[in-house]
């Protein structure tokens, strides 16, 4: 079947997400990931991740500035487990102005965060010890206020059609994987990663994106196996006032193995 672009009445928006109502972002029989667009294999690789039964991610960045001829670096890690409907989040970040580490977990439209038990020098992404006080609790509604969309989506930025500005072609890489790069506009798609940034980052007020790019490497089935996340944005943080922040991460998935083993042992009890 020839490939054609989504219309209005197929896709539900929900603050302009795609929703996933039917069948018609899921792969079709005979899809060439070479003929479609950008933004066609974007609702693919989202149908086919929030399908998944079970998927890991690991990802690391860095963001990078300069005041005053002075360079500063963040350090960003985080790790996904998603298995069955249950999907925990680390989240952990160091630098020399701000050092956070977080659990999250996702299930069904609940949010439960909990925080490190001890400092910095004993955080190892999944191993890390977490504090056994009673977990924040948000329903998807409080969460998005503060953090931004929930983390089974494929990305904290909105896309879709109407905020995606465009994309590359996509690149057979000779080894039944593809690659496309896609451009979100940085005004309409970035509203729930602005929030997520001035809250975890503890900014003083909200960043301002100049540019994003989201690279996506997947197989022929659409199962997303990469995400590299390009960005460029102002921020101010204490005394760091930078309009030129340059932060680079790339999120690698495999699919099978993952450990939830966190949800029963310990965030079980406050979804009752």
């Amino acid at each position: 079947m020839t490939a054609r672009p989504l219309k209005e009445d197929e896709i539900e928006k929900d603050h302009g997400i795609p929703v996933i109502v039917n069948e018609v972002c899921a792969p079709r029989e005979g899809d060439d990931p070479l003929a479609l667009t950008g933004i066609e294999i974007v609702y693919r690789v989202a149908y086919v991740l929030q399908h998944a039964e079970n998927y890991t991610l690991e990802g690391h960045g860095t963001v990078k500035t300069k005041v005053a001829f002075i360079s500063y670096t963040q350090d960003v890690e985080v790790y996904k487990d998603y298995r069955l409907g249950v999907l925990l989040e680390v989240d952990i970040t160091k630098s020399t102005v701000k050092n956070d580490a977080w659990q999250t977990c996702y299930v069904e439209d609940v949010a439960l965060l909990r925080g490190a038990a001890d400092g910095k020098k004993t955080w190892d992404g999944r191993n890390t010890a977490w504090a056994d006080d009673d977990p924040e609790v948000f329903s998807r509604e409080e969460y998005r206020e503060k953090y931004g969309l929930f983390g089974f989506e494929l990305s904290n930025y909105i896309l879709n059609a109407d905020t995606v500005d465009s994309w590359t072609g996509t690149s057979d890489n000779g080894d039944g994987t593809y690659t496309v790069t896609v451009y979100p506009n940085v005004t309409a798609a970035t509203g729930d990663a602005i929030r997520r940034m001035k809250t975890m980052g503890g900014l003083d007020q909200d960043p301002v994106f100049h540019e994003a790019a989201i690279t996506l490497t997947f197989d022929v089935d659409f199962r997303l196996l990469s995400l590299h996340l390009d960005e460029n944005y102002s921020v101010k943080l204490g005394i760091i006032n930078s309009d030129n922040c340059r932060a680079e991460t790339d999120y690698v998935y495999a699919y099978g193995n993952a450990d939830v083993s966190d949800f029963p042992a310990f965030f079980a009890w406050y979804c009752q």
